[in-house]
């Protein structure tokens, strides 16, 4: 069958939904998974040598988010993410007894600096033991002693088929959880045991925001204070507009800064709480008696530290729409200003103007004046000669002269006046 010609990368994304899949895993089983941060473009190609330390050959899946090698028993998977690695150890056992879930012997098959010296900085390690348990599970009390602690929280997971119990406490680095499989099949388990560890994991990750939130909470309020000092010198006019605008401006760059740096761990934090949630309800849970349920315990502890991040994003955005506003009304403020001083300068401009127009008006009466008796004069000298040949008297032509030579020279003023406007209209 022939089929047109595909988009490009096409065939990359039909195979993202089959990306990173469950790893089967036998009952009794266990699993072990570090996440570390990324922090360099050189990471992915230092944690696939990494991997491949362990012999055999890696199998790449995804555009190399995804490698896998087997060493001896163990299944060792290594995947990248957006701002971290993991790698993950899978072990089917034999045999395992409940006092010896999280004895981690069957980790030395791997060489003995291989997990200390994986790339990056850890963030999480979560460690499972699956153990068969066709019936009920054992009671908290009994099953405390391998945590350390009487703080238990755990519930039936997978509608039924298996029971989840954790402390959620970091001891020696590791985060603790006992799977007793009661009627799981090899997938199912895989299944339950990768959304235990993506709880754990995307929990961690959610709350390296928390740090940021909490030192940030503390910077707003001093620059929410500082906005309304602001504010009241704004109102009370005590300072020029051009000292409190650099003052806004200076604080309007710090928060501006602060977001800068900060939004993109507000975003992700919220981005993985919600991949919590989402797993947490991917495990259906049911009410085991006493136990607390993981999902409440998460939402009881958790999800406060989730509220605080979301509120500090909120805030800082908040507080730059409130410094945005300031700045308008400032603005407003200085324009209205601008403006009446521009209305007195145009009305000063206009006085001046009728100023200059009598004066002119005035002037131009006086060069009329002036001229009509400089061309009386002139006109004498013309007139007089036939004035004598017609027996007239010198004053007599002299009186005639004056009006028409004023009149003349009137008519002639306002042509060029008009054509002044004319001129200046153009």
């Amino acid at each position: 069958m022939k089929l047109p010609t595909e988009v490009e990368g096409r065939q990359q994304l039909a195979d993202e939904i089959h990306a990173r899949p469950f790893e089967p895993l036998s009952t009794p089983g266990a699993a072990l998974a570090i996440a570390t941060l990324r922090e360099g473009p050189d990471d992915d190609a230092l944690c696939i040598a990494h991997l491949a330390r362990l012999g055999g050959e890696a199998s790449a899946a995804g555009a190399a988010t995804q490698c896998q090698v087997r060493c001896g028993a163990l299944r060792v998977r290594w995947e990248r993410h957006t701002e971290f690695h993991t790698f993950t150890v899978f072990t089917d056992l034999g045999e395992l007894a409940m006092d010896q879930a999280f004895d981690t012997g069957w980790l030395d098959a791997l060489p003995h600096d291989w997990l200390a010296s994986l790339p990056g900085r850890m963030i999480s390690a979560t460690e499972l033991a699956v153990l068969p348990c066709p019936g009920d599970p054992p009671h908290a009390r009994l099953v405390a002693p391998l945590f350390g602690s009487d703080l238990l929280v755990g519930n039936r997971v997978a509608d039924g088929a298996a029971t989840v119990v954790s402390d959620l406490r970091t001891k020696e680095g590791v985060t603790r959880f006992l799977v007793f499989d009661h009627a799981m099949n090899r997938r199912r388990a895989g299944r339950t045991v990768q959304r235990l560890i993506e709880v754990d994991t995307y929990r961690m990750m959610a709350l390296l925001s928390l740090p940021l939130a909490s030192r940030r909470m503390g910077q707003l309020a001093a620059e929410e204070t500082q906005l309304a000092s602001l504010m009241a010198r704004f109102h009370d006019a005590t300072d020029g507009d051009e000292v409190l605008l650099h003052e806004l401006v200076t604080l309007a760059a710090q928060v501006e800064h602060a977001m800068a740096e900060n939004s993109a761990r507000f975003a992700a934090t919220r981005a993985y709480s919600g991949i919590v949630n989402q797993r947490l309800v991917d495990l259906r849970e049911t009410l085991v008696p006493g136990l607390q349920p993981l999902s409440e315990f998460m939402a009881r502890r958790f999800r406060p530290a989730m509220d605080s991040c979301a509120a500090t994003s909120a805030r800082q955005t908040q507080l730059s729409e409130r410094i945005a506003r300031a700045a308008q009304l400032l603005q407003t403020r200085s324009e209205v200003e601008r403006e009446r001083q521009n209305q007195a300068l145009l009305s000063s401009l206009d006085r001046r103007q009728g100023l200059q127009l009598r004066l002119q008006e005035t002037v131009e009466g006086l060069s009329v004046i002036a001229m009509t008796y400089y061309g009386v004069g002139l006109s004498n000298y013309l007139l007089k000669p036939l004035a004598k040949a017609m027996g007239w008297h010198e004053t007599a032509v002299t009186l005639v002269a004056v009006p028409v030579i004023a009149l003349l020279v009137l008519l002639n003023v306002r042509r060029l006046r008009r054509h002044l406007h004319q001129s200046a209209d153009s």
